[in-house]
């Protein structure tokens, strides 16, 4: 489903990514940790182009680009046929605080795959009720909790009836008492077989939801492998030093 291959990324003087790989097969899920500025959220942002690696080689859900100084840039044609196919959700929730709930669900389908309206409000609902929330439909987001806003902005992901989903920290900006409800919609979807890749600081969830979870380190996927193995056996010194310091912290 998603297969990257020496994924490097600067800005200005500072490499950011240098050369990551990693593959991801059908209903797996992959969790990625490792402290602020190892790389993480800039990987998972090139997984669906919101930021054009320097080199290498992406193929997610079919959709192949390769990057290298002599490459064109990908068209726009190109990244709305790959972000259709790729949902991502973010630290922060993003929603048009203008609309309803329902109807920032519904937005994405009818604009972007023409889905007819009654169509798009039934698949709506139906997603609102999987992540909870049928009765907050007729709401604006102002009048959400920070649990809620994330919720509903999955709910708006999944209504693009994507392949694979990312996440980026999706709980950071949640104050502690409302991560269980987002993480619970994350679990369910695992459960479902959806393919995901996830950035997180919540490694009690990393070690129970993950197919596999990768250690990030100075630009680097320094270990990846089963939960067991990176979270209670760790062999790299420094993802033993990151998870020492995680567990101090907290």
């Amino acid at each position: 489903m998603l297969q990257a291959e020496s994924i490097f990324k600067s800005f200005g003087s500072h490499d950011v990514l240098k050369g990551v790989s990693l593959k991801v097969a059908r209903g797996e899920v992959v969790t990625l940790i490792g402290a602020s500025g190892s790389g993480k959220s800039t990987f998972l942002r090139c997984m669906n182009l919101l930021e054009t690696p320097k080199d290498g080689f992406i193929d997610i859900c079919g959709h192949r680009f390769s990057f290298a100084a002599a490459q064109r840039p990908p068209k726009d044609n190109q990244l709305a046929a790959l972000r259709r196919d790729v949902g991502m959700v973010f630290q922060h929730f993003n929603l048009f605080p203008h609309m309803t709930v329902l109807a920032n669900v519904m937005e994405g389908p009818v604009q972007a795959r023409g889905t007819p309206v009654a169509e798009a409000k039934e698949l709506a609902m139906d997603l609102l009720a999987k992540v909870g929330l049928s009765e907050k439909a007729d709401a604006h987001p102002a009048r959400l909790s920070g649990g809620q806003k994330q919720r509903v902005a999955i709910a708006r992901a999944l209504a693009m009836k994507p392949q694979v989903m990312l996440f980026d920290e999706p709980t950071s900006a949640l104050d502690p008492e409302l991560v269980g409800e987002v993480l619970n919609v994350i679990r369910s979807l695992a459960a479902e077989g959806m393919t995901m890749v996830l950035v997180t600081h919540e490694m009690a969830f990393a070690a129970d939801v993950s197919s596999r979870v990768g250690f990030m380190n100075d630009g680097v996927m320094a270990e990846i492998g089963a939960p067991g193995d990176i979270l209670r056996h760790p062999s790299n010194e420094r993802l033993k030093a990151f998870l020492n310091r995680f567990h101090a912290e907290h």
